[in-house]
């Protein structure tokens, strides 16, 4: 059965967008690849040309595909290094580096999942300093945050104003030197995903796990990013 047949609620290009969004998740359409022949995919799905354009436009503008003079269509880089220098300069239309207003939450001081005690490398039991954060611009969220932070026994000692202090400046990047080690996917869309950026089903975002350190090369905080920019926003170009 064609793609086309398969489809009867959302509208095709929209359907058919979720589709190859859904190879880029999977790998199928690697990151870095150039993507074959419009006119050969529609013929495929059963589909017209136009619907694929359209489709290639909606994932253009989520940043999953690039559009290069003499290369054709390009899927985005997100594994590159470049790609991860831009994850952290953000742009609006105008030019203007954009860091967002900060929007702090759920802070607490608990026993760390194994994933972040591995990364932060303390023991199980060694409670780490937890939080979250949204970015939001104009009003509109565009970043979310999942913080781990190590901290030693005065931290510990802290009163929750204090803890949501230290939490706060944290987000300057003080006494943060290196990024010890970094991976940057594109993921299917969560329930928690749409609620914050506003999407529909079939959406994708992008995510960074990142493991900072200070100058002596110890494990001082682990990051999740998940972000999605809209049509309003750029990543950096370098």
């Amino acid at each position: 059965m064609s793609l086309a047949k398969s489809f009867n609620t959302r509208p095709l290009y929209q359907q058919v967008a979720d589709e190859f969004v859904s190879r880029i998740v999977s790998r199928r359409w690697a990151p870095g690849q150039s993507i074959e022949n419009e006119a050969d995919i529609a013929r495929s799905l059963g589909i017209s040309l136009g619907t694929v354009r359209k489709a290639f436009d909606i994932l253009t503008e989520r940043k999953l595909l690039e559009r290069h003079q003499g290369k054709g269509t390009v899927v985005a880089d997100f594994e590159g290094s470049k790609m991860r220098s831009r994850f952290s300069s953000i742009f609006d239309r105008s030019g203007h580096r954009i860091s967002g207003e900060i929007e702090l939450a759920n802070v607490v001081l608990d026993m760390a999942r194994p994933a972040a005690t591995e990364a932060l490398q303390v023991n199980a039991r060694t409670p780490v300093l937890q939080f979250e954060r949204r970015r939001t611009h104009l009003g509109r969220v565009f970043m979310t945050e999942e913080v781990f932070l190590r901290v030693d026994a005065s931290v510990r000692q802290m009163a929750q104003a204090d803890l949501e202090a230290v939490a706060s400046a944290r987000w300057t990047g003080q006494d943060l030197a290196t990024h010890k080690a970094e991976k940057l996917t594109a993921e299917m869309a969560t329930a928690a995903d749409r609620r914050n950026f506003k999407l529909a089903e079939g959406a994708a975002v992008v995510c960074l796990t990142r493991v900072i350190c200070s100058y002596q090369d110890r494990p001082l905080e682990l990051r999740y990013a998940r972000c999605h920019l809209g049509s309003d926003l750029v990543y950096g170009t370098e």
